[in-house]
């Protein structure tokens, strides 16, 4: 794939796939901002892949607005945007016993802040002519979540996806979602300690065997996907892709 003089943003970009996949665009020749709530990954993966980081909260409409003028500031338009930002709480909490707060907390990271960085990236995508918008849902979002939230936050991110590619596709803006399975991030890692804790087992020794195993996935095999989504040869690809 060749990403040369491609202006990419990747929300989530400080950790896990987010961060995976900033790595791999800028190896491509892509020019890469980094947005991330967490400052310090953040700033530092932004200066191991030679990228722009700007601090954001994807579920602030001010913030946002204030990293896409930042953007603005540097680069006049925005061929990419690569949207990894999320969280997942309340992992095997009953859902009676689910509190509105961690409920609307999720929602408002994964699925409002998924759209809030498509309403500002797309006037800028369509100063450069058109280009693509990738959104990261999950397996949760069509099959079983661990987290009432997380998948029914995802499945807004899937339902948002479709319908952005049938509104955009005029403006010559592609719109895929990716719906990654068990990836070795400390998210999945979580969850899976949170699984052996409710079956009375330790947590810890879980989150240990998962990462030392080859069970899960690594981020960069999702990055590589995302990366290649970006790039023109990913042109003709439409709709939902799932990976291991």
């Amino acid at each position: 794939m060749d990403l040369t003089n491609k202006t990419i943003l990747v929300v989530g970009g400080a950790t896990g796939i987010g961060s995976a996949t900033a790595r791999i665009c800028a190896m491509q020749g892509a020019k890469v901002i980094i947005a991330d709530y967490n400052e310090a990954a953040g700033a530092e993966t932004a200066a191991a892949a030679g990228a722009m980081y700007v601090p954001v909260n994807v579920a602030d409409e001010n913030s946002v607005k204030a990293l896409f003028a930042r953007i603005a500031e540097q680069y006049d338009h925005l061929d990419v945007l690569i949207q990894t930002a999320g969280v997942l709480k309340g992992a095997y909490v009953p859902v009676e016993e689910f509190s509105l707060e961690t409920f609307t907390n999720v929602v408002d990271i994964n699925a409002t802040g998924s759209f809030l960085c498509t309403k500002y990236a797309v006037p800028m995508i369509k100063k450069a002519g058109g280009g693509a918008i990738i959104l990261i849902s999950s397996v949760a979002a069509i099959g079983v979540s661990s987290s009432v939230a997380y998948g029914a936050s995802k499945g807004s991110v899937s339902s948002l996806g479709v319908t952005l590619a049938n509104k955009l596709a005029e403006d010559n803006i592609r719109v895929n979602v990716v719906h990654p399975g068990g990836i070795k991030t400390n998210m999945k890692l979580s969850v899976i300690g949170a699984e052996a804790e409710t079956r009375g087992q330790s947590g810890e020794q879980a989150i240990a065997q998962a990462a030392a195993g080859a069970e899960l996935g690594e981020p960069e095999g999702v990055g590589k996907i995302l990366a290649w989504l970006a790039s023109d040869e990913a042109e003709y690809v439409r709709g939902f892709l799932f990976t291991r």
